[in-house]
């Protein structure tokens, strides 16, 4: 969907180092577990907090669960559990999503910190600069922003890395279930003998 790399670079975001300093410091450090993650996650700073509270997270997370009933009406029966958290990094309320995905084939920890309130995107070099690599796809149009990093040599397991943002009155808005900005990734979890 994204298109190859060579496009503008995102507006600046003082924010923006701040942000990607959250996911660095809550997704990173127990990436191999979930339990892990959820237990950095509260010392962290991150609280607990009921996702129907919050309009745009539940959105998104009953998107989640559609998707969810669609694998498994196509014979893909995935096992899924999460801790959603808040927090407030630099004066804005951030969210984020530990999940864990279960399935025959494969078991993926996932990590994903939403900005429901962002006007501007984060600079994709904040993120590269936490990985370690550039972007293998990047586009950015009036309607969406979006890049993706490949696994980072760096933290072996580590799927791909999105990054998203959605300006409010995009149409995307309604696939996604909110406007802002996602930042995430998945980990491939290892199996009871650590491989």
């Amino acid at each position: 969907m994204l298109l190859a790399a060579g496009v503008s670079p995102a507006a600046a975001n003082g924010f923006s180092v701040a942000f990607v300093d959250a996911f660095k410091s809550a997704c990173i450090p127990q990436r191999l577990s979930y339990q892990g993650t959820v237990d950095h996650a509260r010392s962290d700073g991150w609280a607990g907090f009921d996702v129907a509270s919050h309009p745009e997270f539940d959105a998104v997370m009953k998107l989640s669960a559609k998707g969810l009933e669609e694998a498994k009406a196509e014979g893909l029966a995935v096992a899924f559990q999460y801790e959603a958290f808040a927090k407030t990094v630099s004066d804005r309320p951030l969210h984020l999503i530990v999940s864990l995905g279960e399935s025959e084939y494969l078991d993926e920890i996932g990590c994903y910190l939403y900005d429901f309130d962002a006007e501007t995107p984060i600079v994709a070099n904040d993120v590269s600069g936490a990985l370690g690599i550039k972007p293998a796809q990047s586009m950015e149009t009036a309607e969406l922003s979006g890049h993706v990093w490949g696994p980072p040599p760096s933290m072996p397991r580590t799927l791909d890395t999105y990054l998203t943002y959605i300006p409010k009155g995009s149409p995307n808005v309604e696939a996604a279930g909110f406007d802002g900005v996602v930042l995430k990734f998945t980990t491939s979890a290892p199996d009871e003998e650590g491989q």
